[in-house]
């Protein structure tokens, strides 16, 4: 081996990573990315629960039995039950036990004991056909003609509250996602332009020995993709492993989060946050291109 000859240098990449100057948008990019999937990943799990508990209470209806002594309170919960099942739309009945009643009274009455002879209401659950409504005014009419003295909920007013708030925050959520969406956009838009400014050297020099405009677009726009993709990827990990964990904790504490939707670990909702990433590359690798292309052509070719 020649002792003057030099060793080969390593090749580099033209547009090495600068971490120091990509840290911060990193950081930023992440942090947006987290935002958007956890909005995203909740609004997909506002829309299941809110098809899981309409479809509840369209298919059911809870009827409430007040007998006046414990003769009725034995009688009148099973010709309440028999009148129901001459209903088409009726599919089936389950008459609830006392206990069950005292169950329900206990928030009010605590665990005092209740006398023997008290009669207490019963409650029947009532199952319908799907696609199909119970006829309240006329069943109210029979019952009326028995002497049985009921309280029919065909869940009717509780679907349309449920149906309207759960639309509401529906709404909000997806204003919030447009919102981060649109901040994403602005936050590459920014960086391409502050990352191009920084390498306008660069530029000038792969002018200078002939490079193509559309090359040094694709090699901007590749590299800036990039780190807007592994950020993303960043942030949308985090989000899914976070409401991953929430969901889980709940589930095993048998704590009820009332109307908070449930997460469910699936291929869509991976799907949903893999979308996140895959936006982020692709608005930047397009802002990078145009306004690579854009600076190319006024500035070095007139």
């Amino acid at each position: 081996m020649n002792q003057n000859s030099l060793p080969l240098a390593k090749p580099q990449p033209i547009l090495p990573i600068d971490k120091p100057k990509d840290s911060p948008l990193f950081v930023v990019l992440a942090i947006l990315a987290f935002l958007a999937t956890l909005t995203l990943l909740s609004l997909s799990a506002s829309y299941r629960s809110s098809a899981h508990w309409s479809a509840g209470l369209t298919d059911t209806a809870t009827i409430q039995i007040k007998p006046t002594s414990l003769t009725d309170e034995q009688e009148q919960p099973i010709k309440a039950r028999d009148i129901l099942l001459t209903f088409k739309s009726v599919k089936h009945v389950d008459i609830l036990s006392k206990d069950h009643s005292q169950k329900l009274l206990r928030p009010w009455l605590g665990d005092t004991p209740l006398p023997d002879a008290l009669a207490l209401p019963i409650l029947l659950h009532v199952t319908l056909h799907a696609d199909q409504k119970l006829n309240v005014r006329e069943l109210a009419t029979r019952y009326e003609q028995l002497g049985i003295r009921a309280d029919i909920d065909d869940h009717s007013h509780w679907r349309k509250n449920l149906e309207s708030r759960a639309r509401a925050i529906q709404i909000l959520s997806i204003l919030a996602f447009l919102s981060i969406s649109i901040a994403i956009i602005a936050a590459c838009v920014f960086a391409t332009h502050a990352g191009i400014t920084t390498q306008k050297t660069l530029m000038n020099v792969l002018h200078q020995i002939g490079t193509p405009p559309q090359y040094t677009a694709r090699l901007f726009s590749t590299r800036f993709a990039l780190n807007a993709f592994l950020a993303g990827c960043f942030g949308a990990l985090a989000a899914f492993v976070l409401l991953f964990i929430f969901s889980m904790f709940f589930k095993i504490s048998g704590t009820n989060i009332f109307f908070l939707p449930e997460f469910t670990f699936g291929l869509k909702n991976l799907y949903l946050s893999a979308l996140v990433p895959l936006f982020m590359a692709l608005i930047s690798g397009l802002a990078t291109w145009q306004i690579v292309m854009k600076s190319l052509l006024s500035e070095m070719y007139p």
